[in-house]
């Protein structure tokens, strides 16, 4: 039982030494301003070097998205990264986290994103024991919100004109995803192949023992 792994990809945590020119050149790609509307000012190489550090302490899971077949089995390829943000200490019985993610453009569009949304979901429900995962997106990125709903978020609002960007107001909508909405329908439909069962069972300690090869 792969837990760092679905069909095509696997997950390594970031820190990771041998991606940090990967890292470097994501984080400063055009696209990436995408998902993250903070003030572009660049990334140094310093900056990089102490993110993983910082993504520690602010991160429930921040993790390389890799291509299983990269240059060498022994050597996966990057291609993004995804993180859950960790809950404040006095709100973790809400179960909420929020789920971020960048694939980088060459590689986009191609159901890598989906597939590593679908990690994350079962990554928070199953052993993190969230409830309910958030995602958002921005009125210029419609793509975002086409996978997010095909995946089987739901969309709960939006914030109009909350991010300034490119000389103008743009909007923000709001999507979740909840424990039993996943485990109902969207997990089977999705059909990425992580350790989780696709028909929205749980696994009992007999089933878990085999996998783990503790039996």
């Amino acid at each position: 039982m792969d837990v760092y792994g679905s069909k095509r990809l696997k997950y390594a945590p970031i820190g990771d030494v041998n991606h940090e020119d990967f890292l470097y050149e994501l984080l400063n790609e055009p696209g990436y301003l995408n998902f993250d509307t903070t003030l572009p000012t660049g990334l140094t190489r310093l900056q990089i070097n102490a993110l993983p550090k910082t993504l520690a302490s602010r991160k429930l899971l921040s993790m390389y998205i890799l291509l299983r077949e990269g240059p060498s089995s022994k050597d996966p390829l990057p291609i993004g990264i995804l993180a859950l943000s960790k809950p404040e200490e006095r709100e973790n019985h809400h179960g909420s986290t929020f789920l971020s993610l960048s694939i980088s453009q060459q590689y986009q569009r191609k159901g890598y994103g989906k597939e590593a949304i679908a990690w994350a979901l079962d990554w928070a429900f199953d052993l993190a024991r969230m409830h309910r995962v958030e995602m958002s997106c921005y009125s210029w990125n419609p793509g975002a919100k086409r996978l997010y709903s095909q995946i089987g978020f739901r969309e709960e609002g939006v914030k109009r004109e909350a991010v300034w960007f490119m000389g103008g107001w743009h909007d923000m909508h709001e999507m979740a995803m909840l424990e039993h909405e996943w485990r109902d329908k969207w997990r089977g439909e999705a059909n990425v192949k992580t350790w989780a069962p696709e028909d929205g069972q749980t696994y009992s300690s007999e089933q878990i023992a085999q996998k783990m090869g503790s039996a």
